[in-house]
């Protein structure tokens, strides 16, 4: 735990709350493993993410941009209550096109569709502010307008750049999608701004990967026990190979706010090297390489924060782990139970406030079992589905369109991939990616941002 995070000088943002909400239920509960509803929150009651006490100031900053009601879009048709609904047993219901069934939200009942989304989660899921919570955005934005009464309040580099990523991804969704009024979202950016740090500090920030190995077991192969990447992002002396590719529109950071990183690890180091090295090889022949059971990819996200400057520093701070291993032949097997049922399991981990600034765990990863869920929005509509689920969509071995190997895109046809040498690359990328969002925020600051949205691509490519 950042016992800074505790100082005195920011005890005056926290305030004492009830342990219990009203109703019985524990303020941020989330729904267990094996619910119709896991890792849904159980409201949009203040979580204890930057606090202890739940009732603190940034806990119900956090609230108003990282949790809401939505009638999502998309149903998944992988939910529990979906496939009762359904009646088909999995080896009917696992057919060629599972990962692409699902319904409309509201088909059957509005208000069973609608609940609550988002918390201690990456993507925010709040789509719009009512009057009274732009107000109360704004009251507790007051503290950060300015770096000096930022300063003031003593918090850590870590939470300083957890807390301007949080509002600059709201700000940002505001700014192209509507949601809010001019003044909340020149009150987002002046925080942003404030919170603003320079360069060597937020380049000298803890991955969060230095005592990853103690949340979980490197050994194992099951999907409902955390699976621990050793030695990623390790470099020369590291079985994982970092891998540059062709990079699609929905991981560059003017969407994503992160610098995306991937890596492949089959056996040691050479093999790896070798495999990725043939790809344009067999791309040159129209066919496509083998990939060897037990290999393992890893998408690794590090969050994008900016300098006193309003200059983006692609930072080393994990926000997201996405690990992938080839357990069995590609061929579709409802019975198979891995993640893809045609041969892949998969592992999610998330950055998580609570365990950064709260509960003091080794890191500050959490693990997300693939039987979670989620509302899905990153990937172009609000879809309320399972994690295994929606990954299988892009991932999928079995009837993906023989465009990637093994459902590995970095290995893909037209990825263009190869060995990464230099490990700064990727993020001096992310940093250059950013400069719409940057634009766009110096124009808010200055008082000339025009109406309607800036351009961003809508293009949601795979890695």
């Amino acid at each position: 735990m950042i016992a800074s995070l505790h100082r005195p000088r920011f005890s005056r943002l926290c305030v004492v709350a009830a342990g219990v909400l009203a109703g019985g239920q524990l303020p941020g509960a989330t729904y267990p493993v094996g619910h119709d509803f896991e890792g849904l929150p159980q409201s949009v009651a203040p979580m204890s993410v930057y606090s202890a006490a739940v009732d603190a100031p940034l806990n119900r900053l956090h609230a108003l941009l990282f949790l809401a009601e939505r009638t999502p879009t998309e149903i998944g048709a992988t939910l529990p209550a979906e496939r009762r609904r359904d009646g088909r047993p999995d080896e009917m219901f696992f057919n060629g096109k599972w990962a692409l069934m699902n319904r409309k939200g509201a088909d059957i009942d509005a208000k069973a569709d609608t609940r609550a989304f988002g918390g201690d989660v990456r993507t925010s899921p709040v789509k719009s502010w009512t009057l009274a919570q732009a107000a109360e955005v704004r009251q507790l934005l007051s503290p950060l307008a300015t770096p000096a009464s930022v300063e003031a309040l003593g918090l850590p580099p870590l939470a300083r750049l957890s807390l301007q990523w949080d509002l600059l991804q709201v700000w940002w969704r505001f700014e192209r999608e509507g949601g809010t009024d001019a003044g909340t979202l020149l009150s987002l950016a002046r925080a942003v701004q404030a919170l603003g740090q320079p360069r060597p500090t937020l380049e000298g920030l803890p991955s969060g990967l230095e005592r990853f190995a103690e949340l979980g077991r490197p050994d194992t192969r099951s999907r409902r026990e955390p699976r621990v990447p050793v030695g990623l992002m390790a470099g020369g002396t590291s079985p994982w190979v970092e891998v540059d590719r062709e990079s699609k529109a929905l991981f560059q950071a003017q969407r994503s706010l992160a610098a995306a990183r991937a890596f492949i690890k089959v056996g040691d180091r050479a093999a790896g090297e070798a495999l990725v090295a043939a790809v344009p090889v067999a791309a040159a022949q129209n066919r496509l390489v083998e990939v060897p059971r037990g290999a393992e990819v890893a998408l690794v996200l590090t969050l994008v924060g900016l300098s006193t400057e309003l200059e983006p520093v692609a930072t080393s701070v994990v926000s997201e782990v996405r690990l992938r291993m080839a357990m069995a032949d590609d061929r579709l097997d409802p019975a198979s139970d891995t993640s893809t049922r045609d041969g892949w399991n998969q592992w999610v981990w998330l950055f998580s406030r609570r365990a950064a600034f709260v509960t003091g765990q080794p890191s500050p990863l959490r693990f997300v079992p693939d039987t979670a869920q989620s509302l899905f929005l990153e990937y172009g509509t609000p879809k309320h589905s399972s994690y295994f689920a929606q990954c299988s969509l892009c991932h999928r071995t079995t009837n993906g369109g023989n465009q990637n190997p093994s459902g590995v895109n970095i290995l893909g046809r037209y990825a263009k991939p190869s060995v990464l040498v230099d490990a700064s690359k990727r993020l001096r990328d992310a940093e250059r990616e950013m400069a719409p969002v940057v634009k766009r925020l110096r124009e808010r600051l200055a008082g000339t941002a025009a109406a309607g949205a800036p351009v961003v691509s809508k293009e949601a490519g795979q890695e």
